[in-house]
């Protein structure tokens, strides 16, 4: 039993794979968290109208609330070696609520039914009065789930409710109607949820690496890495879907456009096309740079030297002589010429800045 009240069944720990954790693992900017855990268990057994409250306290785990005893006491439930992201201050939930005879109102003011305000509040874990717009936030976010049973989906998880008694009292317990949506709700419907907090994390990697690599001049293989891993990415768990199970893959959409993840997941694609645009500019400057250096020391140096080999005396003194005048020549070539003066500063600038 948690100091919230939430009573702990079982906990499942869901860890990034081998490629997708070692793409992580090679950025210099350190991942938030490689994994998911899922804390299954049943809320505290309180008043109807306290539970939206009460659920509040199981998934709040800020270390500034209440001493921080729920932060403490989800982390002494993890394995050794486990522990919960620095970041992360209140957990995603999967809730599902059901009434003996029916659902009770929980505002008698908003024209929403019983479940659309148990929705709502469970969804946002508040006992505050539903706003206006309540009703068009459940359109937006709700599931195609069975007969009896509604739920909505978004950026803080899932919450199911069924809308009657149960319609199989008969069957013997744990084998009534509903708790074959309590069964789904803990098995695929906690997949998806694990199967979105992996894409956020590793989307959120990314987005810090790609800030860090911005800051200086980016290089040609980093970028292609980041490139390959997206690619991995993209391929793997954002293309990842659970078969015909048209509700666990609404799950997951509702939860990424919830958390803003498929626009997250453009602006890293076109960040790092930008990147790796400045990485063949740069290139090409540096290129160019290193052929106008040439150009401008190796044509006077040429032309002297061959100078020199057709003098009659070509002593030492006159190669110095020819030396001097041909470094002359390539100083005035400098300054004669802005663009050559501009590849030299630019060439070294480059140079200091990559270290």
């Amino acid at each position: 039993m948690s100091p919230a009240g939430f009573r702990l069944n079982a906990i499942e720990l869901v860890r990034l794979g081998g490629s997708m954790n070692a793409a992580l693992m090679d950025m210099e900017t350190p991942a938030a968290a490689n994994g998911v855990a899922l804390l299954h268990g049943t809320l505290p057994a309180v008043r109807p109208a306290d539970l939206p409250k009460a659920l509040q306290f199981c998934v709040d785990i800020d270390r500034q609330h209440r001493h921080g005893a729920q932060r403490q006491w989800v982390s002494g439930q993890l394995p050794n070696g486990c522990r919960i992201a620095e970041t992360q201050r209140k957990m995603n939930h999967g809730v599902f609520v059901t009434a003996r005879r029916e659902l009770p109102s929980l505002d008698e003011n908003s024209g929403l039914d019983a479940a659309g305000q148990w929705l709502w509040k469970l969804l946002n874990t508040t006992e505050y009065a539903l706003p206006t717009e309540a009703g068009e936030e459940l359109e937006e976010s709700r599931l195609r789930l069975p007969a009896h049973v509604r739920g909505v989906a978004g950026a803080r998880g899932l919450c199911m409710v069924g809308t009657a008694a149960d319609p199989n009292p008969e069957q013997a317990s744990d084998y009534q109607y509903y708790d074959g949506s309590s069964y789904h709700l803990s098995t695929l419907y906690a997949d998806a949820l694990a199967l979105a907090g992996l894409q956020q994390i590793v989307l959120d990697a990314f987005g810090r690496e790609v800030a860090r690599m911005g800051e200086s001049e980016p290089l040609r293989r980093k970028v292609g890495q980041m490139e390959r891993d997206l690619l991995i990415f993209r391929r793997s768990y954002w293309a990842a879907d659970f078969g015909r199970q048209a509700a666990c893959t609404a799950i997951v959409r509702n939860v990424r456009r919830g958390c803003g993840l498929p626009e997250a997941l453009q602006s890293l694609v076109s960040d790092l096309g930008e990147l790796a645009r400045q990485v063949q500019a740069a290139e090409t400057e540096t290129t160019n740079a290193i052929l106008g250096l040439l150009a401008a020391i190796g044509l006077p140096l040429a032309t002297g030297l061959a100078i020199w080999q057709g003098l009659s005396q070509a002593d030492a003194a006159s190669l110095y002589r020819t030396l001097g005048i041909t470094c002359l020549t390539t100083v005035l070539l400098m300054i004669a010429f802005p663009g050559l003066r501009r590849l030299f500063t630019s060439l070294f600038h480059r140079r200091r800045r990559r270290r």
